[in-house]
């Protein structure tokens, strides 16, 4: 092997452990994306207003529309 496709080989590994480290950092960040997002709909589901309690009546009214 002449040192020209030594370097070639090189170039090319260090290219795809360059590519192989950006598609894992955007897969953690698209992972850090998706928990974010989990979390603030498990705090809307904790804030949202509870229906009341079934009465002894026959007539429920309901607020959500």
């Amino acid at each position: 092997m002449d040192t020209s496709s030594i370097s070639g080989s090189s170039l090319l590994m260090r290219s795809g452990q360059t590519q192989q480290a950006l598609s894992t950092t955007m897969m953690k960040q698209a992972a850090d994306q998706q928990n974010k997002m989990a979390n603030v709909l498990a705090q809307n589901v904790q804030q949202a207003p509870q229906p009341a309690a079934k009465s002894g009546s026959s007539f429920n009214f309901s607020t959500y529309a």
